[in-house]
Formats: structure tokens, sequence, C-alpha cells
């Protein structure tokens, strides 16, 4: 009934604009006292320099044939922040139920194998070392489906269990956002300790947003003295983004917040191996109850390179099962997989194609029996990428490469193995080659 009432008041005074900041207050009427409560640090602030008095001249007006009441403002609960200040992506709001025990294990869920060991364990240093002590802002890189959410994820875990206040949503959505904090950005970092945006490209031509997370990032405290496990909120913040595409794709950001961001430590998330998109699906198949053999879940894996995608499939799979109640035949999974959702991922002739372009060689004299150096070399790092995108067993990758004994193709993919750890050159090709083959 009061807030009618006021509401009343104040539109015959202001018109239809008082709706936007009257509406966010919320009033509680008791015992001869009127709670006013705000929804977050930077309103009250804003309320104070321009509404405060337009308020209570409508409170002293209602109340001037009865009894006034005491008025108290206050402010929202801190770990409300993040939802009344943003509306809060179900990303924290799944942070902020996890143990450290749970946050830990978002960590050892993350598959891969030594081709991402390095961002992951740069993400496993941030979680764990004190609050903006180490790499920030800290960039993840990645094409679509590497798993950079995950590890948003995890990170966002871990600081929400050690007691910080974490802000994790789209990047686009929290610069969209018309916050009060705009004009001073320094109010937001009384209020946040980590910052953890996803999808940082969606900024890309919006140079008002890019403008707004800049200011914000330069009134990010630094240096401080935080102490590890402890949420300082006198000491330092720590800023965690994503960005879906190579680190060479922040070009397309402006060149202020580029620096930014390049300030930081950028890692790189690339594609997983098959290996790990095999061990993925049993994880998932487990998970799910699923009764697929590795040679069915093998078949799933070739057709997709990105996480995002096998979760697509492997739904498709559970569903089909489900409807007809039985064991899924080979033909099945064509099926299933025809219908979408999977890629064409090349083949052992496409491999060797791009193997022999990268080299400025015939793919028949690769496959042929010349012992050239460059030409064994270019056959056995053919071999090897083979083995690691298809999966493809001894003897199918000896049949592949002109009827070889399935020895030769096991000694040509220890030969790679063993260069790839002594020989820059030719890391420098299996990773150029990694790429394009896909």
């Amino acid at each position: 009934m009061l807030k009618n009432e006021l509401r009343h008041i104040l539109n015959q005074d202001g018109g239809q604009e008082t709706q936007a900041w009257f509406e966010a207050l919320t009033l509680h009427q008791e015992n001869g006292t009127l709670r006013v409560v705000f929804p977050h640090t930077y309103f009250a602030a804003w309320f104070s320099r321009h509404k405060r008095n337009t308020f209570e001249d409508a409170l002293h007006r209602h109340f001037t044939d009865k009894v006034p009441l005491r008025v108290v403002y206050e402010q929202s609960a801190p770990k409300a922040l993040a939802e009344a200040l943003h509306g809060s992506a179900p990303l924290q709001r799944e942070a902020q139920g996890e143990t450290g025990h749970e946050s830990e294990d978002s960590f050892a869920a993350f598959i891969s194998n030594a081709k991402n060991a390095f961002p992951l364990a740069a993400a496993r240093e941030v979680a764990a070392s004190a609050i903006g002590a180490v790499y920030t802002p800290f960039l993840l890189c990645g094409r679509s489906g590497t798993g950079k959410t995950h590890l948003l994820r995890a990170l966002a875990a871990a600081f929400t269990q050690r007691g910080a206040r974490v802000i994790c949503q789209n990047a686009a959505r929290f610069c969209a956002e018309n916050t009060p904090w705009t004009r001073r950005p320094e109010l937001f970092w009384e209020q946040c300790d980590v910052l953890v945006l996803d999808d940082m490209q969606d900024l890309a031509g919006q140079s008002a947003w890019q403008q707004k997370l800049t200011a914000c990032m330069d009134a990010c405290p630094h240096g401080g003295h935080a102490v590890a496990g402890v949420a300082d909120h006198a000491g330092s913040r720590q800023l965690v983004f994503a960005h879906a595409g190579p680190a060479q794709a922040l070009k397309i950001l402006d060149e202020r917040l580029r620096s930014r961001l390049e300030s930081g430590l950028v890692v790189e998330l690339l594609e997983p191996d098959l290996d790990v998109r095999l061990r993925y699906l049993q994880t998932l198949s487990k998970k799910r109850r699923l009764a697929l053999g590795r040679d069915q879940l093998l078949y799933l894996a070739q057709r997709c390179a990105q996480f995002r995608l096998l979760q697509g499939l492997l739904l498709k799979v559970e569903a089909f099962a489900a409807m007809h109640g039985r064991a899924l035949t080979p033909a099945d999974l064509e099926n299933i997989v025809r219908t979408g959702g999977a890629e064409k991922l090349p083949g052992c002739r496409e491999i060797l194609n791009e193997v022999a372009r990268g080299l400025n060689l015939r793919p028949d004299d690769i496959l042929g029996t010349r012992r050239r150096p460059d030409l064994v070399l270019a056959r056995q790092v053919a071999m090897y990428l083979c083995r690691q995108k298809l999966g493809l067993s001894y003897p199918e990758l000896g049949r592949a490469f002109g009827g070889r004994d399935h020895s030769t193709v096991i000694h040509a993919i220890k030969k790679i193995k063993k260069l790839l750890i002594s020989d820059k050159d030719v890391q420098r090709l299996v990773t150029q080659l990694e790429t394009s083959a896909l």
C-alpha cells in the first residue's frame, strides 16, 4: 500500500521517469520503521546523490497528517551482488555451491593430454594462488568446443569456495548492462574480487562495450598483500577471460582492450586429439550408463573434433537406444551420424595430401618405396598424423600406405614421437600440419 501511494506522488512530479529507479527499491514497513533496501552498493551511491531528497520529500508529503516513520537505508547482502547487479549467470550459482573437493574434481574432469597440459597447469596455478597474485589477466583462447568454459567454471568454483566474491558471465551481457559504476569503475571492485568473462569475441565491433571493460580493468587493484586461500578485499583482484579462436584472433578487438588482455598470460587450448575425444566419450557413456563398446565410441570420436559436438552426438545415440530398446548396430550408428551434428573429418588420403603440400612433395612419391630422407620423413609424419587423428590400427595404416607391414608403421610412429621431443623443426612441422589437416 505504502509503495503504491509513494509511486502515485512521485509520478505526479516526475512522470514515467520515476519508475526506473523507484521500482528498484524494496520497502519494508514495520513497528514505526521503514526499511529501504537497495539492490546493490552502486545503486545506493547513485540514489544518495540524485534521488534521496526526492524520495524523502515524497515521504514527508505522504505522512503530513500521520505519524512519520523512522527511515533506515540498507543494502542487499554482498553475496547477492552478482544477481542484483548483473543477473548472475548459472555458472556463478553453480560455483557458489561447490566445495573445494568438487572444484578440484572439475579440473580433474578436464580430459587432456600433453598438448593442453600447459593451459591446464596454468589454470590450476591461478586457482591455487592468492587472488591476483599470478597471471592477471588470465586469458584462455581456443576454437569453440575445446573446453574453455569448463576451465572457467572450475576457476570460478575454486575462488567462490575460498570465500571470494565472484562475478562470472558472458562478456557482452556484462558490458551491455547499464550500471552506475560505469562512471566510477573503482566502485565495482569494492564488491567484486574475481571477474570471469566468457566469449570475449562477442565484444568485437562494440567500441562502447570495450571502452567500458577497459575502464573496469584499469580500475582493478593490483599489488596488494593477499594471503593464499583468503579473499583480500583491500588487495589485488583477479581477471579471467575466455576468447573463442586462436590467440591471433584477438586482433578483432580494439587496440586498447587487446593490449590489456595481452599484458597478462594468454594460453591457447588446442582441439582434442582422437585419444582425448575417445576418453571423453568413454567417461560420458559410463556416466549415462550407455552400453557402447570401444569400437563404437571410436567410430563416434572419429566424426567430431569438438567436445560440444561429441556431447550432442552421444545424446542422439542415447535417445535412439532408448526409443528402440536394443543395442545399436553399425548401420544404426551410421544413420545417427548422417543426420547431422558430426563433422566430415579427413581420411588418410586427405592427410597425406596435406603433408605432401606442406613439404612440396608428390603424394604418390610418399606412398612409394624410395628411401630418400625427405620422403621417409614425410611418410612417417603422415602415418603419425593418421594414427593421431583417425585412430587407425597399425595393420590398417600399413594397408593405407602401400601395403606396408604393421611393424614399419610402429617404427615410424615411435620415430616421430622421439623427434617431437628432440627436434624443433619436426615439432613446428607437425604442429602446422595438425592445424591444417583438420
